[in-house]
């Protein structure tokens, strides 16, 4: 889709118009079509209020023009433009329009650059789609996307946030909805070479022996089931040589496929595991959005990536591993395993790769959604200075958070009576499966700065709505690019 700033309405012709509109803002409205807005407010079919959708048809320029006035609600801010008006625009995709232009005449209060790149983030997000092996193409949304407002660079740069972000998204996307054949650790890591490709960003890929040689052996115990051979994927980017000794550590769960190994899931659960290396497919196409934004951090992005399967050679229940830190862990649970790839990838990230902070983003828990639902992900810490940078991102992108305890009442019960701990609350009943989860990853992280991100229930959807389409989500993708955005200068 193209996408570009116009600062007058009547200069082309279009086949929709998006209003975003403020309630009680429908009266104030100066356009040409007064005649038709005063009819809608004096039927009282349309006032404004948030989530509220309302299209009617005009004749322009002797074409037929949909109009699709989104509510915003008495108050509202980015994220309230982001859902109104993913939900207009998602209509005029559908609908097969080809040229439609966003108006922010209804707003009641000036438009800002930052509400500009919302509105623009809704239009390129909602036109994605994944298609490659249908027989026929889905029917193309929108040809040309355009926003009426001022010329100022400011504005310009907004709407190229927007499409860089937009797009950082849909490479996430496009990773996370390759079916699990396809998608395998080593199609993985070939994939973060061509995406990073001719790229500031260094790209070192390790194979089973030399991480073996490394020393990740818990992460290799988790894919050993396997007959696709798990991938240490390392991406370094250095946007700011001045300053060696500030880099984060970016971390993404990784795997490609997680059927829970002996501690078997569902078939229903199974269907969907793909999206189990979302929290990768983030890292990757974050890494990608910092570069291409010449982003002033240094930041190494890691990603242990293998299949959790069942096979003669899998690991089972009751097996003791030694990770790269030297702890025993014992498995009571085989479907926990990303914590377990994590806690190496986070040791590894802190013995190799020279990092002072660690943020990982992970589809760790089933838990986090029982918590949280399905459009907020839960935020774990021991840094209140790196957890606000988070939260500050959240707010800019409008991807959420929920920050929730580390409670060190709830690590005992990863006490093992052989190791020095266990990788589960199985078989207990206090409940905070995600705080436990946590908790087993904090062990690694030890006293360096951290944040972890469960995206447990929000990295995959099974509906269309808002900016979400059905599959994979590209969730944290935009929040990790503010988030870093943010740390520039720090």
């Amino acid at each position: 889709m193209k996408a570009d700033l116009i600062q007058n309405l009547e200069d082309r012709s279009w086949d929709g118009i998006v209003l975003p509109v403020a309630k009680g803002a429908l009266k104030d409205l100066a356009l040409p079509e007064i005649g038709e807005l005063e009819a809608v407010r004096r039927q009282g079919a349309f006032a404004g209020n948030q989530g509220e959708l309302y299209q009617f048809t005009t004749l322009r320029d002797g074409k037929l023009c949909r109009w699709f006035l989104a509510g915003l609600g008495e108050t509202w801010g980015l994220e309230e433009m982001l859902e109104s008006c993913a939900a207009a625009w998602r209509q005029c995709h559908e609908l097969g329009l080809e040229r439609v232009c966003a108006v922010f005449s209804g707003l009641g209060a000036p438009l800002t650059p930052a509400l500009l790149q919302k509105a623009a983030e809704a239009a390129l997000l909602t036109a994605y789609r994944f298609d490659k092996y249908k027989p026929e193409p889905e029917k193309p949304g929108v040809q040309e996307a355009a926003f009426l407002c001022g010329g100022e660079e400011t504005f310009r740069t907004a709407l190229r946030d927007a499409e860089l972000g937009a797009r950082a998204v849909c490479l996430a996307r496009d990773l996370i909805n390759e079916p699990p054949n396809v998608m395998t650790p080593v199609c993985l890591a070939d994939s973060a070479r061509e995406i990073l490709a001719g790229t500031p960003v260094k790209v070192r890929v390790y194979g089973r022996e030399e991480t073996a040689q490394i020393g990740l052996t818990a992460f290799l115990e988790v894919g050993k089931g396997s007959l696709q051979e798990p991938m240490l994927i390392v991406m370094e980017y250095t946007g700011d040589p001045a300053r060696p000794e500030r880099r984060l550590g970016l971390i993404g769960k990784g795997l490609t496929y997680d059927s829970g190994g002996y501690s078997l899931q569902s078939s229903e659960f199974m269907e969907t595991m793909q999206h189990d290396m979302s929290g990768g497919a983030a890292v990757i196409a974050a890494l990608w959005a910092a570069q291409a934004r010449g982003l002033a951090v240094n930041v190494t992005g890691i990603i242990a990536a293998c299949e959790n399967k069942l096979s003669a050679s899998a690991y089972v229940p009751g097996d003791v591993i030694r990770s790269m830190s030297g702890r025993y862990i014992e498995v009571n649970n085989t479907d926990a395993e990303g914590r377990i790839t994590l806690a190496d990838a986070v040791t590894y990230a802190k013995q190799c790769c020279g990092v002072d902070r660690i943020v990982d983003i992970a589809t760790l828990t089933d838990g986090i959604q029982t918590a949280l639902g399905d459009r907020r992900c839960g935020l774990f810490t021991n840094s209140r200075t790196l957890a606000g940078r988070v939260e500050e991102a959240a707010l800019a992108s409008c991807e959420r958070v929920w920050e929730l305890p580390c409670d060190e009442n709830l690590r005992r019960v990863l006490d093992s009576r052989v190791a020095s701990l266990k990788n589960s609350a199985m078989g207990s009943s206090v409940g905070g499966y995600a705080t436990v989860g946590a908790m087993f990853i904090k062990e690694f992280v030890e006293d360096t700065p951290w944040v972890h991100l469960d995206i447990g229930g929000t990295a995959w959807s099974r509906a269309c709505e808002g900016i979400y389409t059905k599959g994979g989500v590209g969730f944290g993708v935009r929040l990790l690019y503010e988030m870093l955005r943010g740390m520039e200068g720090e």
